[in-house]
């Protein structure tokens, strides 16, 4: 009795092992699928958003510059500053999705995108921050100077 429950059990195991390691098909089909996505998107499809995505940072910058350029009274340049970073925020979105969408499409061009974002967005934030730092000193450091009742204002 206890031979032929070892027998069996034996038998399960080996058909399971040939089941689970036997000869697989030749022609695998969710693999091709993927190849033929693969081959829809460009090998520079990545770059091209992150140089739009860059692009549409470095313009709102030098939009906000020139809103604050002339030093206008914060109550007036807070409500042009902040209908700049809505509509800019809409078109972030929009390339933000591209991106995103792209990692759907083919994973090892995300990520070089993504690598390629990270080696370039430091320049451009280091750019914004020289561009704005006139408004920077002069909004930040007004309410310090002891001007009774005005916010600080922070671009």
């Amino acid at each position: 009795m206890v031979k032929r429950i070892m027998l069996f059990v034996y038998l399960c195991v080996a058909v399971t092992l040939l089941t689970a390691c036997g000869q697989k098909s030749e022609t695998p089909r969710a693999p091709a699928a993927v190849a033929e996505k693969k081959a829809a998107v460009p090998a520079d499809a990545g770059v091209k958003i992150v140089d739009e995505i860059l692009s549409v940072f470095d313009q709102c910058v030098a939009e906000a510059a020139a809103l604050a350029k002339d030093k206008p009274e914060a109550a007036v340049l807070l409500p042009k500053l902040e209908k700049l970073y809505a509509d800019y925020g809409l078109k972030m979105a929009a390339l933000n999705a591209r991106f995103l969408a792209l990692r759907d499409q083919d994973i090892y061009l995300f990520r070089a995108a993504n690598g390629y974002m990270s080696d370039n967005r430091p320049k451009h934030v280091f750019d914004k921050d020289n561009v704005l730092n006139q408004a920077y000193v002069y909004y930040n450091l007004e309410s310090r100077e002891g001007r009774a009742g005005r916010r600080r204002y922070a671009l």
